[in-house]
């Protein structure tokens, strides 16, 4: 069973208008009532509030000479998805810029490369990112990961930063490591030393950050995103937008923003400088800090070393001691931590401070978040429940194109990999868990992690009976991981998260049942409107003009 608060009312109030503004009939909607789930016919909206809920006829008597009605004729009904982990600015940055995702060999990487570059000669540099050295056929590629002077053959005049898409590491050209003066063979550079060499060449301009961001926010519409929670929030430009979009009335996706664990006191002195902002639109909720890299590259931090790789097993970026101590202080000022740990040991090691924070502040009703958890230690899942904390995960990151191509048990071995990716082993344990994206890492649509955590395949329908079928989850563990699940990371599940009266209208109408789909189905079931704070604010039927920024 899924550990939730179903029956904590909600605070928001009704409003008192005379009339709804919408009503929603002939639908099935996924209804979040007091004597559990169930499906209903009908619902009505009244400003930005789920009024009431049940038949044709029931709500029907309540509209009014402006009501809108809307025949949904048979169409799904669930909640707006929120997304619990999501770099929205990043992947909006992504939109705009040279995309690798999907590039099977060093050779279509560099076409790719080539081909952007032709096409924009005034950029002063070439920025990209969605390469995967782990899906290439390694034979054509010659070597492991693409080398500085994979790049130079085709860019030599300029310089060239290209991120992984796991965003942990990039590969620059022999231009770009003369300009930064960089001593390096292979243009290869990792975790925090790509972090703070992009934080000095990438700094996108206010312009830049807007057509970001409504390219992102178009995209999490089209998929019935209706919250975001992630970050961190490196450049403060990314708040004025958010600030611009909201007194514009066009920001249509609800932020819960993260800070950087090192730096509280600068998130703190943003949240106080916005407080005038809406919380139920922007809420400064977290503060982000990574205690370990990827399995990708090896630099996940692991207990025992690597199946593949005896001589390593990832070193963690935190002693306990400094990561009690950060945790510590974050939680006194009040801030959720979000911690990235992949490995068992980063794991184990943002357990620990968890519950070394519970245990100091005893009264607390913090929540903390882990993020990712890609493999678990057998009796660390309990720990979860006991220190309430989160497990946030990203089901799709298990999802490859061929199942070869799914790296994790040369990595991790058959002991560890049965406790991968294991969502099912937080449920049985009553964690709370929330579920996310990752976004530009993978696809921003929900779907992918639906199909991830309930079927186990890949894009490809294989393996037949899922990848380590154990630890498949429910489709309703899934909606409920990415729905309530995630508000009750920010703790907002009595305003959001489920289908109740009282709750904020934010909804997701879908073409078909995803309760019916079977395996890659899943897929390719469309968004047929999308509903935040009561307003439609996606369409599939009203053809989109693409944006001339874009």
């Amino acid at each position: 069973m899924l550990h939730i608060l179903w029956l904590e009312p909600s605070f928001a109030q009704k409003p008192e208008l005379a009339y709804p503004s919408l009503i929603l009939k002939n639908a099935k909607i996924y209804t979040d009532k007091t004597t559990g789930r169930q499906w209903s016919q009908a619902l009505s909206i009244r400003g930005d509030i789920l009024y009431s809920i049940g038949s044709n006829t029931e709500i029907l008597k309540e509209k009014g000479p402006t009501t809108k009605v809307l025949d949904l004729k048979g169409r799904i009904v669930l909640p707006g998805f929120n997304d619990a982990h999501a770099h929205f600015f990043t992947g909006g940055l992504s939109l705009l810029r040279l995309d690798l995702t999907g590039v099977k060999s060093l050779q279509q990487f560099q076409e790719r490369l080539k081909k952007y570059a032709q096409a924009n000669p005034l950029k002063r540099w070439i920025l990209g990112s969605g390469w995967d050295h782990t899906a290439w056929d390694q034979q054509k590629a010659q070597q492991k990961y693409p080398v500085k002077e994979d790049l130079d053959v085709v860019v030599n005049d300029r310089p060239v930063l290209l991120w992984h898409v796991d965003h942990h590491y990039f590969v620059l050209n022999s231009k770009a490591l003369e300009m930064l003066q960089i001593p390096s063979n292979t243009g290869l550079i990792f975790e925090n030393a790509a972090y703070e060499l992009a934080a000095k060449v990438d700094i996108p301009s206010l312009d830049e950050l807007r057509q970001a961001f409504h390219a992102a926010q178009d995209l999490a519409l089209q998929y019935g995103v209706t919250s975001i929670q992630g970050g961190p929030i490196d450049n403060e430009n990314e708040i004025k937008i958010l600030e611009e979009m909201a007194n514009s009335k066009q920001l249509h996706v609800r932020f819960a923003l993260w800070g950087h664990l090192e730096k509280p006191d600068e998130f703190q002195i943003l949240k106080e400088k916005y407080k005038h902002l809406p919380e139920n639109l922007v809420k400064f909720a977290a503060l982000k800090g990574f205690v370990d890299g990827v399995i990708s590259s090896r630099t996940a931090a692991l207990l025992e070393p690597y199946s593949d790789d005896l001589n390593t097993k990832g070193n963690p970026n935190y002693t306990q001691e400094k990561l009690n101590e950060l945790v510590l202080q974050a939680n006194r000022k009040g801030f959720q931590v979000c911690l990235h740990a992949i490995g068992d040991k980063a794991a184990s090691l943002a357990v620990t401070s968890f519950a070394n924070s519970k245990k100091q502040l005893f009264n607390s009703r913090i929540r903390n978040k882990i993020e990712h958890l890609e493999v678990v230690t057998a009796p660390l899942f309990k720990s979860f429940a006991d220190f309430n904390i989160v497990a946030s995960g990203q089901p799709s990151h298990m999802i490859y194109d061929k199942e070869s191509e799914n790296y994790n048990l040369a990595r991790l071995g058959q002991k560890r990999v049965v406790h991968a990716f294991a969502w099912k082993k937080f449920i049985t344990n009553d964690a709370h868990i929330a579920f996310g994206t990752d976004w530009p890492v993978m696809p921003l649509n929900p779907m992918e992690g639906l199909f991830g955590a309930v079927f186990r395949q890949n894009y490809n329908g294989k393996p037949a009976r899922g990848w380590y079928p154990e630890n498949k989850i429910t489709m309703e563990q899934a909606l409920l991981a990415y729905t309530l699940g995630s508000a009750y990371a920010t703790h907002e599940e009595h305003i959001k998260g489920s289908i109740r009266e009282g709750k904020f209208a934010d909804l997701v109408v879908l073409d078909q049942d995803p309760f019916k789909a079977k395996g890659v189905a899943l897929l390719k079931i469309p968004v047929y409107l999308t509903i935040t704070g009561g307003q439609i604010v996606y369409d599939s039927t009203i053809p989109k003009v693409k944006a001339a920024q874009n």
